[in-house]
């Protein structure tokens, strides 16, 4: 929630955020759980109009970006589980860039 306020986020961005971070905790990715949220908000802002770069969410986290880049790719598979479908829509996620 502090780092989705920091980045400006609209509260249904940080809802889903929120319910996407809840939901990764059910899969083994060996990974903190800041890298984690920092992935997650990274492919949330992807998936809406408030696009954020890397770089700007990066510094709201205190994550690398090459440690946020790493967490997408083991959050990649799982998306269709984690990202809640009120959000997005599965064409939605095939349209994200595959790591």
């Amino acid at each position: 929630r502090r780092f989705c306020s920091n980045l400006g986020m609209t509260n249904q961005t940080v809802k889903a955020a929120q319910e996407s971070v809840q939901k990764s905790e059910e899969f083994d990715i060996r990974r903190s759980p800041i890298s984690i949220a920092a992935a997650v908000i990274y492919i949330i802002t992807q998936l809406s109009d408030e696009k954020k770069p890397l770089r700007d969410i990066s510094l709201a986290t205190g994550v690398a970006e090459g440690t946020i880049r790493n967490s997408y790719k083991d959050l990649y598979p799982h998306l269709p589980k984690i990202i809640p479908a009120w959000y997005a829509k599965e064409e939605d996620l095939k349209n994200l860039q595959s790591p």
